[in-house]
């Protein structure tokens, strides 16, 4: 039974590291600006379509989806990337200044920043599971922040509570941070995908 649970332990952790070093190896070849879009998109796909069976989740294969929707994983990243700069620096700017209603517009922008976020991270769940235009994407990953603040608080304090693992142990940037994260989110948000599934099949039959 033991030696059971450390199979499975290893499973678990050989699949989050060899997740990690796909996204770092595919963000390389994009030059990391082009590049970490993409990856984080075939991670999300592989772990979605196998799971921890990481014998299943080849470097061959990571290629050939990077290269498939390279342009389409840039375009939703570079706007994420585009929204997030902005706000940040509103941000930035908001907290030097004094008084009540800057406080409170405070906490709107970081709140605003949690939405883009959880939205980012949804966007690339749902364009792993279904093939959908960008601007439905963007759309739905959007709504979906708002079909359960459980699940929205969930990715968004989980995700944290990752990155400061990861600060007290840097060996994580390499070796686990991406691939972690993407998994936790992955797994947060099954019963809402679950929901999905059944809805869609509901609407088939009809």
């Amino acid at each position: 039974m033991v030696g059971r649970a450390l199979e499975i332990l290893f499973t678990r952790v050989w699949t989050v590291v060899k997740l990690t070093l796909i996204f770092w190896l595919l963000s390389i070849c994009g030059g990391f600006i082009f590049g970490i879009g993409p990856a984080l998109k075939v991670i999300t796909e592989q772990y979605m379509a196998h799971g921890f069976d990481w014998k299943s989740i080849s470097w061959k294969e990571s290629f050939k989806m990077f290269k498939a929707d390279f342009w389409k994983a840039n375009a939703l990243f570079l706007i994420t990337l585009f929204f997030f700069l902005l706000l940040s620096y509103s941000l930035f700017l908001s907290v030097q200044i004094k008084g009540l209603i800057f406080f409170i517009i405070d906490f709107m922008l970081i709140f605003a920043i949690f939405i883009l976020f959880v939205a980012y991270e949804y966007a690339l769940i749902i364009g792993s599971q279904y093939r959908i235009e960008l601007i439905n994407l963007v759309k739905m990953s959007i709504i979906s922040c708002f079909s359960s603040f459980s699940t929205f608080w969930k990715m968004t304090i989980g995700s944290f509570c990752i990155l400061v693992l990861t600060w007290q142990f840097k060996g994580l940037i390499l070796f686990g941070i991406v691939g972690l994260m993407q998994i936790y989110n992955a797994h947060v948000t099954k019963k809402w995908r679950n929901k999905i599934d059944e809805k869609l099949d509901s609407d088939s039959l009809t």
